[in-house]
């Protein structure tokens, strides 16, 4: 199963996400669970490197990714990418429930909802 993990700071932006492990929906090379997954997440970092001109930092590894991003946070088009990232997201957990886990944490600090 993949996990993806959306971390947001205490006004509810997105502050970083880090997807780990493997869909394995079906065999390496023809999985379209993750496909769908890598093509989203790869999606939403070129929409902030390239359209945006962020440098941000963005590891990767066979089955992991971590993207930090929390000195960008503040900036509406920078939210405005991660949020159309976090629905393409839960629609495709909607659809493969079995292969693909989304959870959200707060950073420390908590929520302020007002």
């Amino acid at each position: 199963m993949i996990t993806v993990t959306i971390k947001r700071n205490q006004v509810d932006r997105i502050v970083a996400f880090n997807a780990k492990g493997h869909a394995e929906y079906d065999e390496h090379g023809h999985d379209i669970v993750c496909a769908a997954v890598s093509a989203i997440l790869q999606t939403a970092i070129f929409g902030l490197t390239e359209n945006l001109s962020l440098d941000v930092e963005v590891k990767t590894d066979d089955g992991w990714l971590d993207c930090s991003l929390a000195e960008y946070a503040s900036k509406e088009e920078v939210g405005l990418i991660l949020e159309v990232m976090v629905t393409g997201l839960q629609k495709t957990e909607e659809s493969y429930p079995d292969n693909l886990k989304i959870q959200e944490v707060e950073e420390e600090g908590g929520r302020n909802d007002a």
